[in-house]
């Protein structure tokens, strides 16, 4: 019980330094999340599973879960990752679709757009946000929740409360998302047991928000511009 428990005070502590950050201006917010948010999450987390001698939990589903997922329907592996690949797939093209022909986002949401400027650095977040969050939020923080007698079901809801404090720069209502998404990023694991599926799933939604929308929006607003400059 001493190990597990200095160890989710560890990354607990990891998460405070990484939230007492987001207080900086907009400048540079996506190069700091690359060398901060790795520092805050991925770090803690393989430290966590070297020191319990759990690294391969990172490709084998932890025996902790297992009573979790005896209560969920009986799903093979592959049709859990393909349906879900596919609905993330369908979210995107909606997205597209709503950024090319949907009214303009609120102003809440623009400002947590990147610049285009900054879209080159917003596509490589994107692109690591599952190899750096999905390890701490799907897998150590619910482990080691689990660890301390608590039941896997507690561990999961603890970390996606985590997930969400973690986006609290999005406001109440972007916490309440998060935190959902959070929940079915775990329900996702538990069905199907491989953590690169929700680490990829996780990389693939944030490209929604921080590469696709950025891009058809921007695309739009040219061609707005050009239909109407004076000859």
């Amino acid at each position: 019980m001493l190990l597990p428990g200095a160890l989710l005070a560890l990354v607990l502590a990891a998460q405070v330094w990484f939230l007492r950050g987001r207080s900086r201006g907009a400048a540079g917010r996506y190069r700091r999340w690359l060398i901060r948010a790795p520092l805050a999450m991925l770090v803690p987390a393989l430290v966590a599973l070297a020191a319990l001698g759990r690294l391969d939990a990172l490709w084998r589903f932890p025996p902790e879960f297992m009573g979790l997922r005896a209560l969920l329907p009986a799903m093979e592996a592959s049709a859990v990752a393909i349906g879900s690949l596919a609905g993330v797939t369908g979210g995107l093209a909606i997205i597209a679709l709503r950024a090319r022909f949907g009214r303009p986002l609120p102003a809440a949401l623009r400002r947590m757009m990147p610049a285009p400027g900054e879209r080159g650095w917003a596509a490589l977040v994107a692109a690591m946000a599952g190899v750096v969050e999905e390890p701490l939020y799907r897998l150590v923080l619910p482990l080691l929740v689990t660890m301390l007698g608590g039941s896997a079901l507690a561990g999961f809801a603890a970390a996606s409360i985590v997930f969400a404090r973690a986006h609290r720069y999005q406001g109440i209502r972007g916490m309440a998302l998060s935190g959902s998404f959070g929940l079915v990023l775990a329900g996702l694991y538990v069905l199907s047991g491989q953590l690169w599926l929700v680490v990829v799933l996780h990389a693939l939604n944030n490209a929604g928000a921080l590469v696709v929308w950025p891009a058809v929006a921007g695309a739009r607003g040219a061609a707005s511009t050009t239909a109407v400059r004076p000859e």
